[in-house]
């Protein structure tokens, strides 16, 4: 089974209030807009669309008579909003959108009182594999107590959905390539480090340090794939989604006690739909 069905069969019976963010783009709000009119086709649920007037005024032009469990949310601060109603129960779910992610970050920050961020992607590959992925934040995994804690993280959610772990930590190169550089051999030796580690707290679960070597991962049919860091993995994230013909269904915000799912600005239809498949499912 692949992982998206896990989300599709948790969503199926299910009806929450899901809010989503609109931001400055109408070519994306546009796809925000379609995404949510195919996802109410398919589950029963309300979506509330938060966006500034501008946004919504443009958004309605082309929606004259909004499916039954749309509602369209005019706010100043959409951000700060959507994180308001989900506080105060008002809706069970929110998606990122094509909402600013430095402006949605702090409201998340400010609003649930939270030092750290750690998303998990859910990603595909051209060739239809599927896995969780991370670090995407460019900020987020800095330092090695912070990896090891995102991981144990990652593990846990997975273990919460009876998805059994099989882990490629990756980093800056290949074992035989220590003492070309300072930084790589850091990433290669905390790789190594954080399997061992990993392996005494979990003795069942299959984890190993593939190197530079992200193709063995995928051939390996791991399905929790961990970049050397925030910036390789946001990188590598757009590589594969944005050039290299993979899909992305929204990435889960871990170690909250509420549904929260991301998404890029500028993420696809195939994006938007997925994140608001994973929002139900989790609600």
């Amino acid at each position: 089974m692949v992982l998206l069905q896990i989300f599709e069969i948790l969503a199926k019976n299910k009806k929450k209030k899901i809010g989503i963010g609109l931001g400055n783009s109408e070519f994306h709000n546009k796809k925000i807009l379609n995404a949510s009119y195919a996802f109410l086709k398919k589950y029963k649920s309300e979506i509330l669309i938060f966006g500034e007037k501008s946004a919504l005024v443009k958004l309605q032009d082309h929606s004259l008579e909004p499916p039954l469990g749309i509602q369209f949310k005019e706010c100043i601060n959409p951000e700060e909003q959507m994180v308001t109603h989900l506080i105060n129960k008002k809706i069970y779910s929110i998606v990122r959108g094509s909402l600013s992610s430095n402006k949605f970050l702090e409201s998340l920050k400010s609003s649930l009182k939270l030092q750290e961020i750690n998303r998990l992607a859910l990603l595909e590959t051209i060739n239809g594999h599927q896995f969780f992925y991370g670090p995407v934040g460019i900020d987020e995994c800095n330092s090695f107590e912070k990896k090891k804690d995102y991981l144990n993280q990652a593990i846990k959610l997975m273990q919460t959905l009876d998805i059994k772990p099989i882990i490629s930590v990756l980093s800056g190169g290949r074992i035989s390539d220590l003492g070309r550089d300072q930084k790589v051999d850091e990433t290669i030796k905390n790789a190594d480090k954080i399997v061992i580690e990993i392996k005494k707290k979990y003795p069942d679960l299959k984890i190993s340090h593939d190197e530079i070597l992200i193709e063995k991962a995928i051939e390996k049919f791991s399905n929790l794939i961990i970049a050397p860091d925030g910036i390789s993995g946001n990188l590598i994230y757009r590589t594969l989604v944005h050039l290299g013909g993979g899909k992305a269904y929204g990435a889960i915000y871990m170690g909250i006690n509420k549904t929260i799912i991301d998404t890029s600005r500028v993420g696809d239809f195939s994006e938007i739909f997925g994140a608001l498949i994973l929002a139900l499912a989790l609600s």
